[in-house]
């Protein structure tokens, strides 16, 4: 991780930033960079995320980096962050900007996978707290008008807490408008305006002469200016866009055959072959023999 620059040294920077942003923090791969890239950002953030003091946390170390300027392989469709917070705490953290229609389970399952790494013979007293923590660019559930759920094991008939070692968070950035007085207060507000912005005015703006958030601008314009890192922004983006048409292209034929096809394909980087499925009758077959459907 990067040591934060001089406040003299952000300002000159950001002076010379303008126009719109060719990426922007809603790419997952961007979003994974920064956050390695830059201690205090990741802090800030998770402080923001848990409504917790920054001086709260002390400790943090991403169990799962990436080397950046690497190719990702297409097939892996998560690109996300497995922290450790003060030694204790997991937490999964990812972007996500794609609706696959499945958010709920998904999130159950890497939760529980998270859950389940208990070392063998450990004493399940040793489980370590999980928190799944998606942050989407739509809305989910299609009628959600939370922008920030937390969701926990609970008694239904009492409202008490079952366990405190599992949650889900999700942050959905369509619901903006509807953040609570604690999401203000917390920076998660200021945090979901950031990923939102379209331009380098609108980044610049929101730091409003806050050293942290002046150093993550200054860091998201190192990388995007960084050749590797942008090749590596521009083919997530293209992964992902292919991945929305090839499930739009499945919910329209309504054929749940056809979809886990899509899905699958998706995720072995053959999107290129999906739109010629509706044409080619024996490119379906064989792409149905090839994935045992």
């Amino acid at each position: 991780m990067t040591k934060p620059a001089s406040s003299s040294s952000n300002r000159e920077i950001l002076q010379n930033l303008s126009g719109r942003l060719e990426y922007r923090m809603t790419n997952a791969y961007l979003f994974v960079a920064v956050l390695q890239e830059n201690h205090e950002t990741l802090c800030s953030l998770i402080a923001a995320l848990l409504h917790i003091k920054r001086e709260d946390i002390l400790s943090i170390e991403i169990l799962n980096p990436i080397t950046l300027g690497q190719a990702i392989f297409l097939k892996d469709c998560v690109l996300d962050l497995l922290i450790l917070l003060n030694d204790n705490t997991k937490i999964n953290l990812e972007m996500q900007v794609a609706n696959e229609h499945n958010w709920d389970n998904r999130s159950v399952y890497y939760l529980a996978s998270k859950l389940t790494d208990l070392p063998t013979g450990a004493d399940y007293n040793e489980l370590k707290p999980v928190i799944q923590i998606g942050i989407l660019d739509f809305n989910y559930p299609s009628d959600n008008q939370e922008f920030y759920q937390k969701i926990m094991l609970i008694n239904k008939k009492t409202g008490k807490v079952f366990s405190d070692k599992a949650a889900i968070h999700v942050l959905c950035l369509s619901q903006i408008h509807n953040a609570t007085p604690e999401d203000q207060e917390s920076g998660l507000y200021k945090w979901a305006q950031i990923f939102k912005a379209t331009t380098w005015k609108e980044l610049i703006d929101l730091a409003d002469n806050n050293p942290i958030i002046e150093d993550t601008i200054v860091t998201i314009a190192k990388l995007s200016a960084d050749e590797r890192i942008r090749q590596q922004c521009e083919r997530r983006e293209k992964f992902e866009r292919d991945r929305i048409s090839a499930i739009n292209y499945g919910i329209s034929k309504g054929q749940n055959k056809l979809l886990e096809l899509i899905t699958l394909m998706t995720q072995a980087g053959e999107t290129d072959l999906i739109p010629k499925l509706a044409q080619d009758k024996a490119l379906l077959a064989q792409m149905y023999k090839k994935y045992n459907l």
